[in-house]
């Protein structure tokens, strides 16, 4: 979706694709979801993307993050999106 300019051609497309996949993730994880926003602001910086091929496709800074971990560093407001997100 990045890299073919679906995010900056249209934010509202993309808005809606990233609630699509946090709805169809938590079939898998249920404690996902939160994270697909998160997901989509961390691919934003190249490097990332560069780090994490580098790395074998694996993410060191991410596995054995204890949930309550993982959402401590998410924006105040998406803590607790488990509720309605991502369905408002």
């Amino acid at each position: 979706m990045r890299e073919a300019g679906i995010v900056e051609a249209s934010p509202s497309f993309a808005e809606y694709y990233v609630k699509f996949i946090a709805h169809f993730v938590s079939v898998y994880e249920r404690t996902a979801p939160p994270f697909a926003r998160e997901a989509l602001r961390w691919s934003e910086d190249p490097a990332n993307i560069e780090r994490y091929v580098a790395e074998g496709n694996h993410m060191p800074d991410v596995v054995g993050v204890s949930f309550q971990d993982a959402a401590a560093r998410l924006p105040t407001e998406e803590r607790d999106s488990q509720g309605n997100w991502p369905y408002c």
